[in-house]
């Protein structure tokens, strides 16, 4: 009694911390939860807010700024004149020649006119890196989906076999003892009877690793999801299965169009945008420049008091010489876009390379599974005509119990087959070309 009181203490406990989710469910949680598509999700954002801030260069820039300076002398002393005198000039001239305190107000206005087009090709790199931004997050998502329901289905296979492996130890349990029994009353071998035996503790190894396995399973599961309770996977491996037609040279011809040879690129799109800029470091930029101001000896003074002046100035601003600096500038950005371009004929290479192992996998898995199916028919069918025999009397307890044995064993066979081949389908579309 008290042991199954503590039995069904341990299932209460395991159940309060366990969480169970459909296939749906969890990848809600995956977009809502993980941590790598949310630093993707900021970097899109901060890539989106540079895009606007290459852009503001071409706007007028606004500044306004006040002033207080205390001189040691007024530039021009009037205190000794007489008061006629200095009450003419304290009229007729700016208070900042004849006052020795001086408040002013400028307000500056700034527009770039002409850049060469470095403004041009800044925006355009901001634009290509948000390009770049979006292109991650999507190759992040697909592949985390991927590997989502990859660990999905292995959790999920992991919990059928682990329920086909306790039936096969129990079966096996069976066999054993009732071997042990033949054994003694001498109606069978001690081959047979230790053939049962080391079946029954071969059995018990594999349900142990079968637990362990499922229990790793679950806990990738939760990690992956970044969840606090451990997962329990609902779902049928069936349910997952689709018939898929893949062609190797559509999908081929489909590795272009892959995020990885997207993002390639538009990184060297970015170099050649940084050739244009280095380009310009030697050529002329030219800008408008506005400035008013207002100065006054005494801040209380009417506003109109105040000496208002204003000034317009062009800029330009054309380096002529720069020792060789742009030209080697130039050079290095050069090898940057051959470098970029041996990248990407690399990572061509492996793709196709990867494509042709999972193709490979593909056709092996698929005729795998056609074969594990027509063995578990096999194992089902026989298990029916053993069970039939074994009513009628043809053939022993011993034999019926190895008939089931055999199909538990093709049930493992089977759903592995399944739950591979379900995975390698689920790869083969990052490469397109599902038919």
């Amino acid at each position: 009694m008290k042991n199954l009181i503590v039995v069904l203490t341990l299932n209460f406990i395991v159940l309060g911390f366990c969480k169970e989710i459909t296939f749906e469910e969890g990848l809600q949680l995956l977009y809502k939860n993980n941590a790598q598509l949310k630093v993707l999700e900021s970097k899109l954002i901060q890539a989106k807010y540079k895009k606007f801030e290459t852009f503001s260069s071409w706007l007028p820039k606004a500044t306004i700024q006040a002033q207080y300076t205390k001189l040691s002398q007024p530039q021009m002393d009037i205190s000794k004149l007489p008061p006629q005198q200095r009450m003419f000039f304290e009229n007729m001239m700016s208070p900042t020649l004849i006052s020795d305190k001086l408040y002013s107000l400028n307000f500056n206005i700034s527009q770039l006119v002409f850049s060469s087009g470095k403004i041009y090709s800044a925006y355009r790199i901001s634009c290509l890196n948000y390009e770049i931004a979006k292109y991650e997050y999507e190759k992040t998502k697909q592949d985390l989906e991927i590997q989502y329901k990859e660990m999905f289905l292995k959790t999920l296979l992991a919990k059928k076999v682990l329920e086909v492996q306790k039936k096969a130890v129990e079966i096996a349990e069976e066999n054993y003892k009732v071997s042990s029994e033949m054994y003694k009353e001498g109606r069978v071998s001690y081959l047979d009877y230790s053939s049962a035996k080391l079946n029954y503790s071969n059995a018990k190894i594999s349900l142990l690793k079968m637990k362990n396995s499922y229990e790793l399973a679950k806990e990738g599961l939760k990690n992956l999801l970044c969840l606090d309770t451990i997962v329990e996977p609902v779902g049928e491996l069936e349910s997952f299965y689709k018939e898929y037609s893949y062609e190797l040279k559509k999908l081929e011809e489909n590795i272009k169009d892959m995020y990885e040879i997207k993002i390639v690129d538009t990184q060297r799109k970015i170099l050649v945008n940084n050739l244009h800029i280095v380009r310009t470091e030697s050529l002329p930029i030219i800008s408008l420049i506005g400035n008013y101001s207002w100065t006054v000896d005494d801040y209380e003074r009417n506003f109109d008091e105040w000496d208002d002046r204003y000034n317009w100035v062009v800029v330009l601003n054309w380096p002529i010489f720069s020792s060789g600096a742009t030209f080697s500038k130039y050079k290095q950005a050069r090898e940057n876009v051959k470098q970029v371009e041996i990248a990407k004929k690399q990572l061509f290479d492996g793709l196709k390379l990867q494509l042709s192992s999972l193709y490979l996998t593909y056709q092996q898995l698929q005729e795998t599974l056609k074969l594990s199916k027509e063995n578990l028919d096999v194992a089902e069918e026989n298990y029916k005509v053993a069970k039939n025999y074994y009513l009628e009397g043809r053939i022993s307890y011993i034999e019926l119990l190895q008939a089931e044995l055999s199909l538990s064993s093709s049930k493992v066979n089977y759903y592995q087959s399944l739950a591979e081949y379900i995975i390698i389908c689920e790869k083969l579309k990052k490469f397109g070309g599902v038919l």
